[in-house]
């Protein structure tokens, strides 16, 4: 378990912290108090934080919102809505400053005239150039932390870096002023990027702002001074998160590779059967070809003779048809004369073709 005593985070944190909120709070003794503040309210709500690593921006958090606070009961101003008509001045003023902000952006100033700049500023102004150019925060988040719309955080940025750029340029802008030798600053300011050269030159200047305390972390008495402690719990759960991860992505692996190998074995046999398939057919192809070289060749003469015993066929069912007649009628004869028909019968002969092949051979047969 790592315990962590709240006197030591104090001596860790407290000068960085202070630097933050002496931006918003230009009186320093206001701003150390504002700081005392700040860290009570961490030890009172200390229970909303489990990871070690998340220490500072929350103690960060707690200390801007608490200048925050403190400059929205000293300050009504604050509360001013943008009204329509302003709308159309505040884009008169981007146009007109363009050229303003790409020289004021050319000059190197220390981080104590940037600070007396900001500290030049009304508190509403202020408050919106520091979370904007510094803290990084847009707009929307800027009219949620300060009670105020989207238009109204915008057209204080506009009007706060009106006045910073003229508070400058009349405080310290001279003939011995360094210029600005920052390359990217230039390729910003000449592609049109002059807010975001504003953001980098400010976040520059005051990114190690600190301020040491003048006077120790006074607890009160009423306030229980339980050690702030991230215990083998909070280290759990992100090792279980961590877990969790590498178990979601082994599984993934393993799933990827058994649909991999199953659509592998079903082209192995679809192709399998295709390689089948073909061998089926060649074989029937070729057993076609047998059948059809070993069919042999139909002659002239095999026609010729097919068509001749089919001539002949047709001879003998007509010569039966004759002889079957012929007998019927000497049937009828022999009943109506019967006595005369025996003496006089000649004898019939009766003659059979029987074709054999292209031959044919008569053979007679007495009844």
């Amino acid at each position: 378990m790592n315990t962590h005593n709240w006197q030591k985070i104090y001596l860790d944190h407290s000068p960085k912290l202070l630097g933050i909120c002496r931006r918003y709070i230009a009186d320093l003794q206001t701003a150390e108090d504002l700081l005392q503040d700040s860290f009570i309210l961490a030890m009172q709500k200390s229970h909303q934080l489990n990871d070690e690593r998340a220490l500072f921006g929350w103690l960060k958090t707690i200390v801007v919102n608490n200048a925050l606070q403190h400059l929205r009961k000293h300050s009504k101003e604050i509360f001013v809505s943008t009204e329509i008509s302003e709308i159309p001045e505040l884009l008169t003023e981007m146009n007109t400053l363009a050229t303003e902000n790409n020289h004021i952006l050319a000059y190197d100033f220390t981080r104590e005239e940037l600070l007396k700049s900001i500290d030049s500023l009304p508190v509403h102004h202020r408050s919106v150039f520091n979370l904007y150019f510094i803290e990084n925060n847009s707009h929307a988040e800027i009219a949620k932390l300060m009670g105020i719309n989207v238009n109204t955080s915008k057209s204080h940025l506009m009007r706060a870096k009106k006045s910073v750029q003229n508070y400058l340029l009349t405080h310290f802008v001279n003939q011995k002023t360094p210029k600005n030798k920052k390359k990217m600053t230039q390729l910003l300011i000449f592609i049109g990027f002059g807010g975001f050269a504003w953001a980098q030159t400010f976040q520059s200047k005051f990114s190690d702002f600190n301020i040491l305390p003048s006077k120790e972390l006074i607890i009160p008495n009423d306030i229980k001074t339980n050690s702030l402690s991230f215990s083998a719990s909070s280290s759990n759960k992100n090792l279980q998160k961590k877990l969790i991860i590498a178990a979601t992505l082994f599984i993934i692996i393993l799933f990827s590779i058994y649909v991999n190998k199953g659509n592998y074995q079903f082209q192995n046999s679809k192709a399998k059967s295709l390689v089948n398939t073909k061998m089926i057919v060649n074989e029937k192809i070729s057993e076609n070809n047998f059948i059809s070289q070993s069919k042999p060749e139909i002659t002239e003469e095999v026609r010729a003779a097919e068509k001749s015993n089919a001539i002949n066929l047709n001879q003998k069912i007509q010569i039966q048809k004759t002889v079957s007649s012929e007998n019927k009628a000497n049937e009828k004869a022999t009943i109506v004369k019967p006595k005369d028909s025996i003496k006089n019968i000649p004898k019939r002969v009766v003659i059979v073709k029987k074709v054999i092949q292209r031959d044919t051979i008569f053979i007679e047969r007495e009844n």
